[in-house]
C-alpha cells in the first residue's frame, strides 16, 4: 500500500521568547488497502519563555478537523497505517478534540553542564470512530514528566540525555472503561560532534511500553502484550557542501519486541538522504529520501521507501 501526504506548517514569533505554530496535513492512502483520504486534525501550539529562559510554558490544541466516523473498510485502513512499524507521515486522520499544557525548567550548573525538567498534561475528548456504530470512544488523558541534562565535552562535542515517563488512565466506550494502555518510559541519548560547518550525530532511543490492561480482567499476560517496546539507533552527518547546498546522510536500526500483534518482532535497517537547496536567504527547498528493509524470523519481510520535497520560507 502507499500514502501520499501534504504538510503545511507555519511558525510565527511574536517576540523573541514567544511563538505560535500551526500544523495541518492532507493524505490519501491506496494500493492493497481500501482507499482513505482527507485532512488530519489541525494543531495550534503556543510557546513562551520567561526573559531568563529558565522557565518555559507550552500549550496546544488538537482541532477536530480530521476524518472520523469511518466505514468498516476505512477503519481497517486507518489501523494499518497507524502501525509504528511503517513510519507513515500521516498515521491517523481524526482523533477528536485534544488539548495540552506543560511547563519546562532549565538550570545551568556550570558553563558546560545544564539540567532540565518538564511536566505536561494532555486532555482527550470523545469522538465517534465508526460511521455505523453510534458508540463514542474516549481515549485516556496523558500525563508526562521529563528530566535530562546537556553537557559540553569540549568546544565541539556535546551529549544530551533525557528520560520521559508517559502515564495513561483508562479508555472508555460510551462511558464504560474498557482498556488501559501500557505506560511508556522513553530514554534518549544524543551525541553531537562539530567539524567547522559540518556535524556528526549519534542517537540512541529506547521506548519501553508496559503491559496493557483489559478492564475487569487485570493485566494482559506478557505473551499477549500488544504494543512492542522499541530500540532505535541512528547516525547522521550534516555536510555543508556550499552556502547554497546542505546534505544530510543517515543510517538507522530499529528493533521491535516480539508481542502478540503481527507487527512486532521485526528488525528494521534503513538509510536516508536529505539534501537542502537554498534558493535565497528566504527560500529553501528540502528533499527527503528514505529506504528501509525489515526482517522477521517467522513473518514475511518488508520493504518501504519515502520520497518527499517541500518549500520553506523564512521571513
Amino acid at each position: 500500500f502507499s500514502e501520499f501526504s501534504n504538510l503545511l506548517n507555519a511558525n510565527y514569533f511574536f517576540f523573541f521568547y514567544t511563538s505560535l505554530a500551526f500544523n495541518s496535513q492532507y493524505a490519501t492512502v491506496g494500493g492493497d488497502l481500501d482507499p482513505l483520504s482527507g485532512i488530519s486534525d489541525m494543531q495550534l501550539l503556543f510557546s513562551h519563555y520567561l526573559d531568563n529562559k529558565i522557565i518555559g510554558f507550552q500549550a496546544g490544541v488538537n482541532i477536530p478537523s480530521g476524518k472520523t466516523k469511518l466505514t468498516s473498510d476505512e477503519f481497517i485502513t486507518s489501523r494499518m497505517i497507524s502501525q509504528n512499524l511503517f513510519a507513515m507521515n500521516t498515521p491517523n486522520f481524526g482523533q477528536g478534540l485534544n488539548a495540552f499544557a506543560g511547563v519546562t525548567w532549565t538550570q545551568p550548573l556550570s558553563k558546560t553542564f545544564v539540567i532540565g525538567a518538564g511536566v505536561s498534561y494532555q486532555f482527550k475528548n470523545e469522538y465517534q470512530p465508526l460511521k455505523d456504530v453510534s458508540e463514542k470512544y474516549n481515549p485516556s488523558d496523558e500525563f508526562s514528566v521529563t528530566g535530562g541534562f546537556d553537557i559540553n565535552l569540549s568546544k565541539t562535542a556535546a551529549i544530551t540525555a533525557d528520560v520521559t515517563g508517559i502515564f495513561y488512565g483508562s479508555d472508555e466506550l460510551d462511558g464504560i472503561k474498557i482498556f488501559k494502555t501500557g505506560n511508556r518510559l522513553i530514554s534518549n541519548l544524543l551525541y553531537r560532534q562539530y567539524f567547522d560547518y559540518n556535524s556528526l550525530s549519534i542517537n540512541l532511543i529506547y521506548r519501553h511500553i508496559s503491559v496493557e490492561e483489559i478492564e475487569g480482567s487485570g493485566p494482559v499476560l506478557d505473551e499477549e502484550k500488544i504494543n512492542p517496546s522499541q530500540f532505535y539507533s541512528g547516525v547522521s552527518f550534516n555536510h555543508k557542501i556550499s552556502p547554497e547546498f546542505l546534505m544530510n546522510y543517515g543510517l538507522f536500526l530499529i528493533l521491535y519486541e516480539e508481542t502478540a500483534t503481527y507487527f512486532s518482532g521485526y528488525t528494521v535497517f534503513g538509510a536516508r538522504l536529505s539534501p537542502e537547496f537554498s534558493v535565497s536567504s528566504v527560500i529553501k527547498i528540502p528533499v527527503f529520501i528514505k529506504l528501509a528493509s525489515g526482517s522477521h524470523s517467522d513473518n514475511p519481510g518488508l520493504f518501504y521507501y519515502q520520497i518527499g520535497s517541500g518549500i520553506r520560507f523564512n521571513f
